[in-house]
């Protein structure tokens, strides 16, 4: 998701988008050791196909601290960076002494709240969930499932070596097609379901270049915006949405198309 945000192609369904004159991201990892770190950075290079990390960009490894201390750090962080408007916790059980504490979890709850509000800031956290019924963790996890805007999850399938993302709960946006990846010896892709596959037989990788443009030219008469882009393929094609998001990205990295300041999509 974070690497999506330093290119201007969605990168597994994902585009984290910020706006105008706050372009900052701030990452604060508590979890990972020195090592994990900076292979999560350079995960994020990979992903966005970059050698360097722009300067907009920050990233704290904060695993030795206490949950008092980590907030504070927060609180400081957002105080000197008012362009910051995207903030990312993982997780957000080291913010708490005890994740079972009800009243403890609770001034947790006011205080993402709070810092929310002052600040103007989209906060994404990551929180853990029981191996046992998938439920989020702890107090704190069944009040996020309350407070928060949209909550998702990801799942491990250890059979198909998968990752699953999908949405429990969208509160001011419709739920979408589930995301499925495939880890082929280190490298992620994203890969058709069977049941996708069953409904289509289609992938996007099958168009040869002369049908691909032709295809192109046909719906992108004018400057439009990605999920019409992705509808009129469905409706034309009558093909899933697994096969309109991996032919628009097809576009996008052969530079057939290019986004403009309106966030719509247009033909080079």
């Amino acid at each position: 998701m974070i690497s999506s945000a330093f290119n201007t192609y969605d990168i597994f369904t994902m585009k984290l988008q910020s706006p105008i004159g706050r372009k900052k991201i701030c990452l604060i990892d508590t979890e990972s050791s020195d090592y994990d770190f900076y292979r999560t950075i350079n995960k994020i290079k990979g992903f966005a196909e970059l050698n360097e990390l722009p300067p907009y960009f920050d990233a704290y490894q904060v695993r030795e601290d206490s949950s008092k201390a980590i907030c504070k750090m927060i609180e400081r962080y957002l105080e000197l960076n008012e362009d910051c408007a995207i903030l990312i916790v993982d997780g957000l059980l080291d913010l708490l002494v005890n994740l079972n504490d009800e009243k403890e979890s609770s001034l947790l709850t006011k205080w993402l709240k709070k810092i929310t509000k002052q600040h103007n800031i989209l906060l994404i956290s990551v929180l853990h969930q029981s191996k046992s019924n998938l439920a989020t963790t702890g107090h704190i996890g069944s009040a996020s499932d309350r407070f928060a805007q949209s909550t998702l999850d990801i799942t491990k399938d250890k059979d198909k070596n998968t990752y699953v993302l999908s949405s429990r709960f969208m509160r001011s946006d419709s739920d979408f097609e589930p995301v499925t990846l495939m880890n082929f010896q280190g490298i992620f892709k994203q890969v058709e379901t069977e049941q996708e596959k069953t409904a289509t037989g289609k992938k996007a990788t099958d168009l040869d270049e002369i049908e691909s443009k032709r295809l192109l030219h046909q719906i992108v008469t004018f400057p439009m915006p990605y999920a019409d882009i992705s509808s009129e393929i469905i409706e034309r094609t009558a093909t899933s949405k697994a096969f309109a998001k991996n032919l628009i990205k097809i576009w996008i990295s052969k530079n057939y198309i290019v986004k403009d300041n309106q966030n719509n999509y247009k033909i080079l």
